[in-house]
């Protein structure tokens, strides 16, 4: 009796046990919605008078990854590596950046300056700039 409950009480903490070294993943296609500067508490919405959204479709085996997509203007695409829980960084990415607007652009910078990230159900955020910013989007 006392080692059943021993034995259950095994599994119990195992079963509940999180794994530290567990990365989600990114994979899913999502549209950039908002950008927030975290040190000044504020925020921008995707303007709209843009002629279509940023859609960026990531591709990962927990580890290893290719974006790819279409910004306001243009075609993109690139690797990225997911390092440590939450932790990523952008291998390359590049496409055309003609006559991209201030939205596109935006994406650009911090796309290449990606440092962390988190996914909640249909929500994606994706930090960047010494994790003072931070882009969200939502799972299309």
């Amino acid at each position: 009796m006392k080692t059943n409950f021993i034995l259950i009480l095994a599994l119990t903490l195992f079963a509940c046990n999180k794994d530290d070294t567990t990365k989600p993943t990114l994979n899913g296609k999502w549209k950039m919605v908002k950008y927030y500067n975290l040190t000044l508490g504020t925020s921008e919405s995707e303007p709209t008078n843009i002629s279509r959204s940023i859609i960026i479709e990531f591709s990962d085996n927990g580890s290893i990854g290719k974006m790819s997509g279409e910004t306001v203007t243009n075609s993109v695409g690139g690797e990225y590596e997911l390092l440590k829980v939450n932790s990523m960084k952008t291998l390359s990415f590049g496409g055309t950046k003609v006559g991209e607007p201030n939205w596109g652009s935006k994406f650009w910078d911090a796309i290449h300056s990606a440092s962390s990230y988190e996914r909640h159900s249909n929500k994606l955020f994706i930090y960047f700039n010494a994790d003072t910013e931070k882009m969200e989007f939502k799972k299309q």
